[in-house]
């Protein structure tokens, strides 16, 4: 029976999240620092440290405060202690080379629930990107003057109440109107299920920030590799898998455990004997711990 190497989901078990939520939901900013220190402590990176420790508590809080059960102040304090965690984790983040993507992040207009767009800016700012952001409450004009002047590749909007979704409407439409328009990414919880299909001239939806981090990626890798499928393409896309894994110290199996898929998959991947599907690629970054681009970006 093939053994599954150690990696941070298997790390994850330690229920961290739930420390750092009763941390929150006592407004013990001590207590909710410990909890960080201790995934610090067992080696997980600053991302990981952001989703799966952050943000599932601070959707923990967002949903007792919609339901009723936790007032204002308590989620007003709580935000300011996962901020505080952010600000002092945010030094930590190491920046990969630049991607030479742009990206504006936004809370739409009337939204003042910002810590989402905090985190997916922090992360993409890591991934490589240059990145404006510009917090809660954006008016519509405003935005669509800024990303006129800056002429961003993506703008990322948050939306956490759905009481806003007109909003994002109004400046989806607004920012399809320039010339050329810039991909628009919406995230928020107010985009869960399948509420986000119905606004037209979105390019992406993403329910949190893990979701937008893949969704970011996705937009803009995919791309870039329909671009670069010629000669040896694959025989160099194969290469990149097998370093990748060699670098973590794993065997083609444990890669297909990790991964979710056949080890004579990952072997043909590896000789450049399979065209992989999108759903694939997105299962060895995961396994990986890697970004979408650093794999499918060849010149990197």
């Amino acid at each position: 029976m093939t053994r599954r190497p150690k990696t941070a989901r298997a790390k994850r078990g330690g229920a961290l999240d739930q420390r750092y939520l009763a941390a929150l939901l006592r407004g013990d900013a001590a207590g909710a620092a410990e909890a960080v220190g201790q995934a610090q402590a067992r080696g997980w990176s600053v991302e990981q440290i952001y989703l799966d420790v952050l943000a599932p508590a601070q959707v923990a809080i967002g949903a007792r405060w919609r339901a009723g059960t936790l007032s204002v102040a308590d989620e007003h304090l709580a935000t300011e202690i996962t901020l505080g965690e952010m600000e002092r984790l945010r030094d930590r983040l190491i920046a990969r080379a630049t991607s030479g993507r742009q990206v504006v992040i936004a809370c739409i207009e009337g939204e003042a629930h910002a810590i989402g767009a905090r985190m997916l800016a922090d992360l993409l700012r890591a991934d490589g990107w240059t990145v404006d952001y510009l917090g809660a409450n954006t008016p519509t004009a405003d935005l669509v003057a800024l990303v006129t002047r800056r002429r961003p590749s993506l703008v990322a909007l948050s939306v956490t109440q759905t009481e806003h979704i007109p909003a994002l409407r109004v400046a989806a439409a607004a920012l399809r109107r320039l010339s050329p328009p810039p991909r628009i990414l919406a995230g928020g919880a107010a985009l869960g299920g399948r509420r986000g299909a119905a606004i037209p001239g979105v390019d992406a939806v993403a329910s949190d920030a893990r979701a937008g981090i893949h969704a970011a990626r996705q937009l803009f890798a995919t791309a870039t590799m329909t671009a670069d499928t010629g000669d040896g393409y694959f025989e160099r896309l194969g290469r990149r898998i097998q370093e990748l894994r060699t670098a973590k110290g794993w065997k083609q199996q444990e890669l297909a455990d990790e991964a979710g898929l056949d080890r004579t998959y990952i072997s043909g991947l590896e000789h450049g004997k399979q065209n992989p599907s999108l759903g694939a690629l997105f299962r060895l970054t995961r396994a990986l711990e890697i970004p979408l681009e650093r794999l499918v970006i060849l010149d990197q």
